[in-house]
């Protein structure tokens, strides 16, 4: 499938009379624009190289099974639910901190285009989340030899996976959005968050189970991104997410979404400049 950058029914209104919310509807139109893009970044990243992302699938396997069974024999772990938890839940991570990383660049890297070509400001971040997508459905099919080798049973409840990673892809939207715009204006922004992932990664239940927080696990309630891993990792595991988790996820992908897009409005005809 090709998309000339020069194909589009819609033309972006820049400035502060820009409809809210128009940049963000019209760059969702632009799909086959930025999900071309996004392919096309996974191509040139292992281009010549012969498993290509899969590679990315080696090393988290190989993560995942030193964390998980030298951890889980240290700490004393069930191996059966230790390896797969820390499985569903550092792949997902790898996509949640992946693309809010590189969508701090996602304006700066299009720079060439969005100075030539006048296009919604968020196809060139959905490019980014797009790409980072497809590299988390590379490393999640670990869990499939996982689940046959530890013999873990999971049910239909599975398929609420399916409306938690929605939540997750809106909300790394709403975020890289955010990121993008301050970060054109303040190079400081990338290095404040890559650091912030590294905290957030040892902080949250990534790589430890809540319970061994025993009373102390109000900890991880009060934790937004417990709850962002807990949608899609609680299905995986075959178990329901609970009610806060996804109230907690839905709340803040809206309120996001309005401050994001409220922001992206305010600024977007400042961007170009930037640059």
């Amino acid at each position: 499938m090709s998309v000339s950058l020069g194909e589009s029914r819609v033309v972006r209104v820049g400035g502060d009379r820009e409809k809210f919310g128009r940049d963000l509807y019209e760059g969702i139109l632009l799909w086959r624009l930025w999900t071309m893009l996004g392919w096309s970044d996974i191509r040139q990243r292992y281009r010549r190289s012969t498993l290509g992302p899969f590679w990315i699938t080696i090393s988290v396997s190989l993560f995942v099974a030193v964390i998980g069974f030298v951890y889980g024999y240290l700490f004393h772990m069930d191996m059966v639910f230790y390896v797969p938890y820390v499985a569903a839940g550092y792949t997902l991570w790898g996509f949640v901190s992946a693309s809010a990383i590189e969508s701090c660049s996602a304006f700066k890297e299009a720079e060439r285009i969005i100075r030539q070509i006048k296009r919604p400001f968020s196809v060139y971040l959905l490019r980014v989340i797009w790409r980072n997508f497809i590299i988390y459905l590379h490393t999640v099919v670990i869990l499939v030899p996982i689940y046959i080798i530890l013999q873990v049973h999971v049910g239909f409840v599975t398929l609420l996976a399916i409306p938690g990673l929605l939540l997750v892809f809106i909300n790394q939207v709403w975020l890289g959005l955010a990121l993008a715009a301050i970060n054109t204006r303040f190079n400081d922004v990338l290095q404040i968050i890559t650091t912030a992932v590294q905290i957030l990664l040892l902080s949250t239940p990534i790589m430890w189970p809540v319970s061994a927080l025993g009373k102390a696990n109000i900890i991880a309630q009060i934790n937004p991104t417990f709850h962002l891993i807990e949608v899609v990792r609680g299905p995986l595991l075959g178990t329901a997410p609970t009610l806060l988790s996804w109230t907690v996820v839905i709340v803040i992908d809206i309120l996001g979404l309005v401050v994001a897009l409220l922001l992206l409005r305010r600024v977007s005809h400042r961007i170009v400049y930037w640059l």
